[in-house]
């Protein structure tokens, strides 16, 4: 018996040193509780929860991670954890927007759960950067884990462009409520904030590790401190430059949200009432004289190439006497997703083609190898991208506008080189109809802010069922409607 006790006592110590006491906790808390936490801060940073400053800590736990990981197997499972149960958190409404799309409930969570494994890659990349460059040392070490956040979100955005991904959510847009924070992004754009996000929570993670002087982890802990500090220094200086800025060309905009339910949208009982919706809209501007009215995407219940279509259209524009910016499809050239800028008469003076297309929503990637599983979910089928380099709009007092057309909005780069080709305004238009009443349409409006700051111009954006709204050159909502709102905004906007 005593022996049998000793051969059992001898397995237990040779278990606890493969195993230690604190193994199984480790395990909880780093593999799973760690990971999840940075999710959820983050998920709560974005809308609808709205709590932004959430996200200045969401890097600590995940980082603190990093560095106690003992294998590479365990950094990419906690990338994994981590990706994973943020897309699952923040792509939520992918499944109802396929409901609506009238895919079956099966195939619409498996969309929305296969996405979300796709997009953890990202997370995973991520992680297995923090690996390799824990040996830098733990003051550099969180200045590496943002630049390689950086990297990831720049990469995601270049893979959109050359190819398909999907870069919904950028960890700057975390901060759009707050118009001192994100002023930076003039300079470094929508990447720089987000390395700063990233870089104050990483910092964080120093306090939480014993063992350490207390001057030790003050000097880790500084980067959490003095950048926020500086960046709203920053911010404050630049909108105080707003108060004295010049302007100059004044322009009146109209913008319409029709508010059509996306069920009535493509169905030709409700043509009528569409058209009568729309009308209504247009005459209510009358009083305010605008220059330019503005319709959201696909605004026209019908191919704008359809005469009898494009007869009604030139009746109403011709009426008002006014600019119109339409937003329609298009087969002139192909199946396009445009805008028509239409003058006083009716005749279009100019088109744009919308260039980054929906993944699914209007094209299939990959069409040889996925299209005998997948189709589109639009209702009218897929559409071709349009020319990268296309005209600006020219509206007759000399302001150039440019266009971006629903999901074009989520990539920097469109505006940037609009703007660089001499554009003074920026209008983006869509319809969120497909969201419902989700987060997706928040999620997707607070991105034109950060395109609105980038530029320093101002942003004009319509939208069927909302958010429309015109953003000042600074990230501030001068006016916008609400979610399902049936309502014209009437703009004063500075064209030069």
């Amino acid at each position: 018996m005593p022996r049998q006790k000793s051969v059992a006592g001898n397995q237990w110590q040779s278990k606890k040193q493969k195993y230690p006491v604190t193994s199984y906790w480790s395990l909880v808390t780093g593999r799973w509780l760690l990971p999840l936490l940075t999710s959820l801060l983050l998920i709560l940073s974005y809308p609808k929860f709205n709590q932004g400053w959430l996200a200045w800590f969401a890097f600590a736990p995940i980082t603190l991670y990093f560095k106690k990981s003992e294998n590479l197997k365990q950094c990419l499972w906690s990338g994994f954890i981590a990706g994973f149960a943020f897309y699952l958190g923040i792509l939520y409404w992918i499944y109802f927007t396929l409901r609506a799309g009238g895919v079956g409930q099966f195939f619409s969570a498996l969309a929305w759960i296969l996405l979300s494994l796709v997009l953890s890659l990202e997370w995973i990349l991520f992680s297995l950067i923090g690996f390799y460059f824990k040996k830098t040392g733990d003051l550099i070490y969180p200045y590496v884990l943002s630049a390689a956040w950086v990297s990831v979100e720049w990469l995601k955005i270049f893979i959109s462009r050359e190819g398909v991904w999907f870069p919904w959510f950028m960890l700057g847009y975390t901060q759009w409520q707050y118009p001192e924070m994100i002023q930076i992004v003039s300079v470094t754009g929508v990447y720089g904030l987000g390395f700063a996000v990233c870089l104050a929570g990483a910092s964080i993670s120093g306090v939480l590790v014993n063992g350490k002087k207390p001057s030790v982890r003050l000097a880790e802990f500084l980067p959490a401190i003095l950048i926020p500090v500086f960046l709203f220094w920053f911010g404050r200086h630049e909108i105080k430059k707003s108060e004295i800025a010049g302007t100059a060309g004044n322009v009146k905009f109209s913008v319409l949200q029709p508010n059509i339910d996306f069920y009535k949208k493509w169905d030709g009982e409700y043509e009528e009432w569409i058209k009568n919706r729309i009308k209504s809209l247009i005459e209510k501007t009358r009083s305010f004289k605008p220059d330019v009215i503005i319709w959201p995407e696909n605004a026209l219940p019908g191919w704008i190439d359809d005469p009898f279509m494009k007869k009604w259209l030139d009746g109403i524009v011709a009426k008002s006497g006014r600019f119109h910016i339409v937003g329609s499809v298009s087969k002139a050239d192909g199946r396009r997703v445009s805008s028509f800028l239409l003058d006083s008469s009716g005749g279009i003076k100019a088109s744009y083609d919308k260039r980054e297309l929906v993944p699914f929503g209007e094209y299939v990637p990959f069409r040889k190898a996925l299209g005998k599983f997948i189709d589109v979910v639009g209702a009218l089928g897929e559409f071709e991208p349009g020319e990268t380099n296309q005209k600006l709009f020219k509206i007759d007092n000399g302001v150039k506008i440019a266009n971006s057309i629903c999901y074009e909005s989520i990539f920097p780069y469109l505006q940037k080189g609009d703007v660089q080709k001499g554009a003074d305004i920026l209008v983006n238009i869509t319809n969120d109809g497909w969201y419902l009443d989700t987060a997706a349409p928040y999620q997707h409006f607070t991105a034109n802010i950060f395109r609105a700051v980038e530029n320093r111009k101002f942003l004009i954006r319509a939208a069927n069922t909302g958010i429309s709204a015109v953003i000042d050159p600074w990230g501030r909502v001068i006016e916008k409607t609400e979610l399902n709102e049936y309502r014209i905004l009437n703009l004063n906007v500075p064209g030069k």
